[in-house]
Formats: C-alpha cells, structure tokens, sequence
C-alpha cells in the first residue's frame, strides 16, 4: 500500500469518527440503546448458531453436549441482557469501560511508535491517557452511572480521534509539500 492510499485511509476514518462523535454527543441514549441491542441480538443469534451446528456435527464430535450447552447459555444470556435492561447497561458500561482502558494501552503504543515521525505525538499521548480515564471512570461508577454517561464518553473520544486522525493527514501532506 503506497503512502497517498494510507493517508487517504486515515483522512476518511478521522472523517468518520468525528461524523460518529458528533452523533453520540448529539444522541447519547440512542447510540448506548442500539448497542445494547446488537450486543443482545448477537448473543442470541451465535447462542443459536452453536446448538445448530452442534445438532448438526454431533456424528463428528465428542463434546456436542457441551456445545449445545454453550449455546444455550450464550442464547439464554442474550435473552435476559434483551428483558432486563438495567443489568443490560451495567453489563455493557463494563464493556465500555473495559475497551477503553485497552484502547488506551493501544494508543499508548501508538504513541510510542510515532513520537520520532509525528510533529503531534503528544496529542496521541493525551488521548491515550483520557481514554484511560474514561475506562477507570466508567468502571468506578459503574452501578450509579447513567445511560447518556458513556455514550457521551465515546462521543468525545471518537471527536478526539477523528481530531487527531485528520491532525496526521494534514501534516503529513504539509511535510510532503515542503
């Protein structure tokens, strides 16, 4: 892949994550609901997956009873996320939060990588260490927390990102006009 092609890449997921930002801070409730639902549809529709595929291969394996177990249990879950949304959003601001703190630690190595290239590294390097915070944050406050909480965190990551992403493609093709 040549470099134009990268930095296009780059310009058009900064684009998309400020777009999906803006989106998040504009609906917070609304973006943490239809992840929820994905989140509880996906349990369901891979719970069901696995007790199909088990049915079907239980000539090829041994251990079909426990697949057909483990669908079950992924199905049954996704069922319960499904009728009990309280449970359901304190499961998935855990997700969140979790992803945060591992986002962190990526940006973090990002950071690392490209502190001798990149004019703005610290940028990356502050990111890195409010999506850390937001992760501990979301976690911490986890039971108390409210709906619009996290989809407001992702909204201002994702904004910061998009920020940082565009800030790449814009020096870099500044450097490549000197």
């Amino acid at each position: 892949m040549s470099e134009n092609k990268f930095l296009n890449i780059v310009s058009i997921e900064g684009l998309l994550m400020l777009c999906l930002g803006l989106g998040m801070l504009i609906l917070p409730k609304i973006s943490m609901i239809s992840f929820g639902l994905t989140i509880c549809l996906s349990f369901i529709a891979y719970g069901g997956y696995k007790i199909i595929n088990a049915i079907l291969t239980r000539n090829f394996s041994r251990q079909y009873i426990l697949d057909i177990i483990d669908g079950l249990i992924l199905a049954i879950s996704g069922i319960l996320l499904f009728v009990a949304p309280v449970f359901d959003i304190s499961f998935i601001m855990g997700l969140v939060g979790i992803y945060f703190i591992l986002k962190s630690l990526s940006s973090f190595a990002f950071t690392v990588q490209t502190r001798k290239t990149l004019n703005f590294w610290w940028l990356c390097f502050f990111l890195s260490i409010m999506e850390l915070f937001f992760g501990f944050l979301i976690i911490v406050i986890l039971p108390s927390a409210a709906l619009w909480l996290v989809g407001i965190l992702a909204g201002i990551d994702f904004i910061l990102s998009g920020i940082i992403y565009l800030n790449m493609y814009i020096s870099t093709k500044y450097i490549q006009g000197l």
